[in-house]
């Protein structure tokens, strides 16, 4: 019975139970059995035609990037990563991958509203910096500084160790706060991390195959799973959702497996324990983790994904600052 609830639970952490979820969503909206909105196909029409001239006058040739973190270290039109691990000489292309796992983990889960007024002076420009696009050059110079790094010699690594014993205070003065540039959510975003370093130690099996104990091992974890050098999308985001989901506090879990930003809708209904439970079509932080976890796997190993379609392509919330 506890093996059957848990794979139930397990079948909301796919892309396919969004997908299938937000189906039945659509069909009650379209008999007209919600209670607070109704479905107007008349306007459709209307709306498509306006989300196209947006995207048409942002992307004039349809080449739409990800929303992915990997477009935050771009700053002044030069590629801050790509410039810094170039001239790393790795042992293998995996190393790098891991690497670039451990950055963009770490950097996506610090990347929460900064405030109005919060600012990262930039040490190349001088410029300061807000919003998303502050906080990943800071959490980049943070990586390249080996703050998550039990090795001095070896600065492009996060250690499950050092994450889960990460002081308050380091993290404060690397996103340069003081009284005069106050960063929302300091405290969540340490705590993140330290969930993050915890879980991690806990997970040999996952993320210390090849290594000791790094929230890159995760590369390792899905890379296992290719056949023929090809990994299927829709796994990228099970193991995200499966591996990482537990370090965020969640409302909702079942059989013990914590169930993130789902939520209860008494319209839905099903045969089994996962009866009312609606995964979300657009859980921000996981659909970006997803976007960067496939980014380094393409890039440095050559893997190809399969069923790419089965995974939302998610867009920008707001248009990134270019060059």
């Amino acid at each position: 019975m506890a093996d059957a609830l848990e794979s139930q639970a397990r079948s909301l952490l796919t892309a396919k139970a969004v997908r299938a979820r937000a189906g039945q969503m659509l069909e009650l909206g379209l008999r007209d059995g919600l209670q607070h909105f109704t479905i107007d196909l008349d306007r459709m029409n209307g709306v498509a035609d306006a989300v196209l001239a947006v995207t048409r006058k942002a992307y004039p040739t349809l080449d739409i990037p990800f929303h992915a973190r990997w477009r935050h270290f771009v700053l002044g039109g030069v590629d801050r990563w790509a410039r810094l691990a170039d001239a790393v000489t790795w042992p293998d292309r995996a190393a790098r991958a891991r690497a670039e796992f451990d950055l963009a983990i770490v950097s996506v889960l610090l990347d929460a509203g900064a405030g109005a007024t919060w600012r990262y002076r930039d040490a190349v420009t001088r410029e300061g910096i807000g919003r998303s696009e502050g906080l990943a050059i800071a959490s980049l110079d943070m990586f390249a500084s080996g703050l998550f790094s039990r090795d001095a010699s070896a600065p492009f690594r996060v250690d499950a160790d050092v994450l889960a014993q990460l002081p308050l205070a380091a993290l404060a003065s690397a996103f340069q706060v003081t009284d005069a540039n106050p960063l929302l959510g300091l405290e969540g975003r340490t705590d993140l991390l330290q969930r993050l370093g915890r879980l991690v130690a806990e997970r040999v099996e996952v993320f210390g195959l090849q290594d000791t104990p790094r929230p890159g091992g995760l590369f390792d974890h899905i890379a296992a799973q290719a056949t023929g050098g090809a990994i299927a999308a829709p796994a990228i985001l099970s193991a995200v959702l499966n591996q990482l989901g537990p370090i965020w506090p969640s409302r909702l879990a079942l059989a013990g497996i914590p169930l993130g930003d789902c939520w209860r809708h008494p319209a839905i209904e099903t045969d089994d324990a996962t009866t009312g439970l609606v995964p979300p079509a657009q859980a921000i932080a996981m659909a970006e983790l997803f976007a960067d976890r496939t980014a380094p796997a393409r890039r440095v190993c050559g893997h190809r994904h399969r069923q790419a379609d089965r995974a939302r392509r998610i867009p920008q919330r707001r248009p990134v600052r270019r060059p």
